[in-house]
């Protein structure tokens, strides 16, 4: 028994989900395009359908997965009785990316309430 996580969009149109990939190659954030697009109640988690053992997905999907050469942050679109998925691989660029938009929104948030301090301080020593 083999437990990965799994991060996907599941798109019901072929067409649609060459439009996703589009998109990803141009930029788009993974989770961003999860949560607007993906049929799987996964899209409201940034794409994480949790960890699943390797056996109860889809023969379509493990094979896909077992012939990734890397040479792309998403695999697919693969087709399932499901439709059709864009995988994203565990450690991929879009939970960097995700990491470091939130230390730059900490950052941004420590440098505002030290604005704040400052000015409210001279008006406590009056």
């Amino acid at each position: 028994m083999t437990i990965i996580p799994l991060n996907h969009i599941l798109l019901k149109s072929p067409l649609l989900a060459d439009d996703i990939l589009k998109e990803l190659t141009l930029g788009a954030r993974f989770e961003d395009l999860a949560a607007e697009h993906s049929a799987c109640p996964s899209g409201s988690n940034k794409g994480f359908a949790g960890n699943h053992d390797v056996d109860d997905l889809p023969e379509e999907m493990i094979q896909a997965m077992q012939e990734y050469d890397g040479s792309c942050p998403w695999i697919g679109p693969v087709k399932t009785h499901y439709g059709f998925h864009i995988i994203r691989p565990a450690g991929q660029i879009g939970e960097l990316r995700e990491r470091i938009d939130d230390l730059q929104a900490t950052d941004a948030q420590h440098e505002e309430e030290k604005i704040e301090k400052q000015q409210i301080d001279p008006q406590e020593e009056d």
